[in-house]
């Protein structure tokens, strides 16, 4: 499960915008809005959020994006994203959240608008952690998606739904932007991806061959200092008796 957020202080006009916009359509159609109870917008609703943001003065952006290898249909998507509103945001006071699901992409994904109190929207690591565990559970990850372990008989028949994680990452780091070009994000990133598997050269591997002779020459000098630190048993006790170093996050 990717879950991914960002909050901005102003109304939520843009965000609307941007998530109404229908990309595989792209001349005039939109995207269905809906309210926590699934129920479908109208324009003068949809307005009125944007007011009750601009009222508000803040305003949280989510992406919800569910393993592609589970193979989600949009509607699933929609109904799975309700469950997930209803489970959090829609049970605070002030809140207020709209949804709805892109499926300009082979992997169908959700965008929730939210704007309420900045107090009840406001959201640390953990407070992310938690939301994305329950969108994980709302979609009935993992059970649902493809174990990376299993054969490859074992595999989707769609195989196009097994969609290269990073690209997907880039792809949605775009989106929480509002970024109008996300697509081109994605294939860029989606191209990058099959360079690499295919073994065509990119600036990471010609990086990485120019790097390999200094790389082997650090090598020769480990083994140097290992040779050396077995000729030297009292010093090589001292180091065993030295206490571990707690290993923190940020490690």
């Amino acid at each position: 499960m990717m879950l991914k957020t960002d909050y901005q202080e102003g109304g939520a006009g843009n965000l609307v915008d941007y998530i109404q916009r229908d990309r595989e359509q792209d001349a005039g159609a939109t995207v269905d809005l809906r309210n926590p109870a699934g129920r479908e917008l109208s324009d003068s609703e949809v307005n009125r959020f944007v007011d009750k943001s601009r009222e508000f003065g803040f305003q949280r952006h989510l992406i919800v994006s569910p393993d592609p290898t589970g193979q989600y249909s949009p509607e699933e998507v929609r109904d799975n994203t309700r469950e997930l509103v209803n489970s959090g945001l829609a049970q605070q006071p002030t809140t207020d959240c709209v949804y709805g699901v892109h499926r300009d992409t082979e992997f169908p994904h959700a965008h929730i608008a939210a704007t309420g109190e900045r107090a009840e929207l406001e959201m640390g690591r953990e407070d992310i952690r938690q939301m994305r565990e329950q969108a994980a559970t709302a979609f009935e990850e993992p059970a649902r998606t493809r174990d990376p372990t299993a054969a490859a008989r074992d595999a989707p028949e769609d195989i196009g739904r097994v969609v290269d994680e990073e690209a997907r990452e880039q792809y949605h780091e775009a989106e929480l932007s509002l970024n109008p070009e996300a697509e081109k994000a994605l294939k860029r990133a989606t191209e990058k991806s099959q360079q690499k598997d295919v073994g065509q050269p990119t600036a990471e591997k010609a990086s990485d061959e120019r790097q390999t002779e200094p790389l082997s020459e650090r090598a020769a000098e480990r083994a140097e200092e290992q040779a050396a630190t077995e000729s030297e048993p009292e010093a090589a006790l001292e180091r065993e008796q030295e206490p571990e170093r707690e290993v923190g996050w940020w490690q």
